[in-house]
């Protein structure tokens, strides 16, 4: 039976290690690395990896470097590899954004974990993968999107501290989350605030649910 190598990159470690476990447990699947964040899996190759991932499931939102961010640098360590983005960072322009970067395949964390076994199955078989329940707000995205949305004036970075704030994370657990200081979090709000010409979180949660209506 022909084995189908998987790496994670995943920063919830209780997530990981469910991932991990059950794709180890599953027949025809095997997990050659899991890893928290792109600087371990930097690290973890430096060593050499014994087997290369045929998938790697990655995580958008990770402490350093984006998932998105990190898709070129693993794209060239291991180019014949298919990316799968897993999270629950669910935005037209994110997934557009993946799949211009490389990624084949989307799936929102939440999915039962067969079902992340059958994506990965999927993705090796076919090639390609995404979440059935977003198709049609991608394909609504590209094909009717003729004005510009909040989010677009956004650096990466600031979409993902503003994904943190609808979460309701305090300015202390978003510093955990992306590994940066309190001070740098403030600095990226001061920012998405001037560019989005409000002041506070409060506004900021009212702008993203009056555009979610329109």
């Amino acid at each position: 039976m022909t084995i189908i190598t998987v790496g994670i990159i995943e920063d919830n470690t209780f997530l990981l290690k469910s991932f991990r476990d059950y794709i180890n447990s599953t027949e025809g699947l095997e997990v050659v690395f899991s890893c928290t964040s792109m600087e371990e899996i930097k690290d973890i190759l430096k060593s050499n990896v014994s087997k290369r991932p045929e998938i790697i499931l990655l995580d958008i939102v990770l402490p350093g470097q984006s998932g998105l961010e990190g898709i070129p640098f693993l794209k060239s360590k291991f180019p014949d590899t298919k990316i799968i983005i897993l999270t629950g960072y669910n935005d037209e322009d994110l997934i557009i954004n993946c799949i211009k970067m490389g990624a084949v395949g989307y799936a929102i964390k939440s999915a039962h974990l067969s079902n992340i076994v059958d994506i990965i199955r999927q993705v090796a078989r076919l090639g390609a993968y995404i979440d059935q329940t977003i198709v049609e707000k991608l394909f609504h995205a590209l094909q009717t999107k003729t004005t510009s949305s909040l989010m677009d004036k956004l650096t990466f970075k600031e979409k993902e501290i503003v994904y943190l704030v609808e979460k309701g994370l305090s300015y202390k657990q978003m510093s955990y989350k992306l590994f940066l200081t309190t001070f740098t979090v403030n600095y990226h709000l001061k920012n998405i605030y001037k560019k989005l010409k409000i002041h506070s979180k409060s506004e900021l949660l009212s702008k993203l649910i009056e555009e979610s209506k329109s």
